[in-house]
């Protein structure tokens, strides 16, 4: 008799985009701003770093991961656009527009019948129980309702929770000192990304979800 041993998560492969995605440019953002280097610059500064470890994800996964395209190309535009409108205002709040395209392109993919929690699910399940695992998963949509439903709420609640985030960004960046902005974006993102999180897998657990 042989007993299935579940695939341990991977932290240090979740903990690590986190660090460097927010943590690094946090620490850079404040080293020059002590140094003496200016909002603006300090913030361009902290946004290569996140661009950098997106565009060597897609060199290392050689595919082309469009939601890594798509926030590369985010960053860029928002970027040039608070640059030419002189606005270091503008350029701390342009990761809520950020986020706002996320939530509203995941909110889509609800209304279009394919949420995109299904597809990054099945992705789960296949790295874990490679590929066959990966079709038995997800090919419980066309099977049980109960699993439709469920993805699409958490597909819902992410997308809802990443519009409400950019929101909170934008208040933020406008409201508070220059200075006082990233730090506060970053709390903020924080808890609001383990409050969804904590849902998923609560409520996936719940319901027999998991990938």
């Amino acid at each position: 008799m042989t007993t299935e041993t579940k695939p341990k998560a991977r932290w240090g492969a979740v903990l690590a985009p986190v660090l460097v995605d927010l943590v690094l440019p946090l620490l850079i953002f404040y080293a020059l701003r002590r140094s003496g280097v200016g909002v603006v610059g300090a913030t361009l500064a902290g946004s290569v770093i996140p661009v950098v470890r997106t565009a060597y994800s897609i060199v290392r996964g050689r595919k082309v991961d469009w939601m890594a395209v798509f926030m590369i190309v985010a960053l860029a535009v928002g970027t040039i656009a608070s640059l030419a409108m002189h606005s270091p205002r503008m350029l701390l709040a342009k990761d809520g527009v950020i986020t706002a395209l996320c939530g509203l392109w995941m909110l889509g993919t609800v209304a279009l019948g394919k949420p995109l929690l299904l597809s990054i699910g099945r992705g789960i399940a296949e790295a874990k129980r490679g590929k066959g695992g990966g079709e038995v998963w997800a090919g419980r949509w066309d099977r049980e309702p109960g699993f439709r439903n469920g993805i699409r709420l958490i597909t819902i609640v992410w997308g809802v929770g990443l519009v409400f985030d950019a929101v909170v960004r934008v208040v933020i960046a406008y409201a508070l000192p220059l200075d006082a902005v990233p730090a506060a974006t970053t709390i903020q993102w924080i808890v609001l990304f383990a409050l969804l999180y904590g849902f998923m897998m609560i409520y996936s657990r719940k319901n027999d979800l998991l990938a």
